[in-house]
């Protein structure tokens, strides 16, 4: 089933992440917990879609500076278990493994892409102004978009749809499962995110999934 796959996108939050948050936690640290504690308390209240979610959170973020402390913070995040065997095992076999994710921005996915030493990364993209987040919203990494996103990736390296498989475990991971040759279900939120994937797997593992790539 996955004899023609060449490009593996995994979701950060609850896949890469071990958490549903990744973002909270560098905000966490750099005294932003209260706010993007009401933040979510909004969300829930007022069933905030993702993107007035990102819109309201990068408000949040205005004023913070992007520096190499910031990035110390994301070097030290709490990955899932066997994350880094998993993209290091999988690029030892050939492919070519990125992550696309609607819950952080690029100044979060640079040092992280180092970090795991992913092939390509891709996010919502803030604005900022003098080295520090403006708080705006330059692009929003919706579920249609991360589909957009890596079918324009797959093409511009000369492969196709049919050569894509993906990760993640929310319903904005379904637009990108759609896509996909062959798409995984990770510890998914939701039956729906499920009923359309090709598997699932429950597991605190990365690991687990290796073996529908071998």
């Amino acid at each position: 089933m996955t004899s023609e796959i060449k490009v593996i996108t995994l979701d950060l939050d609850g896949v890469l992440f071990d958490g549903s948050s990744a973002a909270f936690i560098v905000a966490e640290r750099v005294g932003l917990a209260e706010q993007y504690m009401a933040l979510f308390q909004r969300m829930s209240k007022e069933n905030m879609n993702l993107r007035k979610s990102v819109i309201e959170g990068s408000k949040i973020w205005r004023g913070i500076t992007i520096d190499d402390s910031y990035k110390g913070l994301i070097d030290s995040l709490p990955l899932m278990s066997g994350a880094a065997e998993t993209v290091d095992t999988l690029k030892a076999w050939g492919y070519e493994v990125g992550c696309i994710s609607s819950g952080v921005s690029q100044f979060f996915m640079e040092p992280f892409t180092k970090r795991l030493n992913l092939n390509f990364a891709y996010s919502n993209i803030l604005g900022s102004e003098n080295g520090a987040h403006d708080g705006t919203v330059k692009y929003i990494m919706g579920g249609p978009e991360k589909a957009e996103t890596i079918l324009k990736h797959a093409q511009e390296n000369g492969y196709s749809k049919e050569n894509v498989a993906s990760v993640g475990n929310g319903l904005n991971d379904i637009e990108l499962f759609k896509v996909s040759a062959f798409s995984i279900a990770y510890n998914p939120v939701d039956k729906r995110v499920s009923d359309i994937a090709s598997v699932t797997v429950n597991s605190k593992d990365l690991r687990s999934i290796l073996h529908y790539f071998r």
